[in-house]
């Protein structure tokens, strides 16, 4: 009767390490289990959020800005007035 008891033992250990070895979390060293690398991964997840939308909020903002940029200096150069016989150059013409 012994030997059935101590054989039920074995079979109960056995099974616990298969368990064990199929679910690699529970089995790192130090680990907590799965809340420790999850609340990690979801705060990772909350600074990159925060991250991207300060990045777009910038990307707004620059973009507001050279609209600007370009809108007075269209108005700039309508504005200059170009002597009579003065040639008109284009910068933007590529000549290479």
């Amino acid at each position: 009767m012994l030997f059935l008891w101590a054989l039920a033992l074995i079979l109960v250990l056995q099974e616990q390490d298969l368990l064990a070895a199929a679910d690699p979390v529970s089995m790192l060293p130090g680990s907590l289990g799965r809340g420790s690398w999850c609340n990690e991964h979801d705060t990772i997840h909350k600074r990159l959020d925060i991250i991207e939308e300060k990045v777009i909020k910038t990307v707004e903002h620059l973009e507001s800005e050279v609209k600007s940029l370009l809108n007075i200096i269209s108005e700039t150069t309508s504005n200059i007035p170009i002597a009579p016989g003065t040639p008109l150059i284009d910068i933007f013409d590529d000549t290479s």
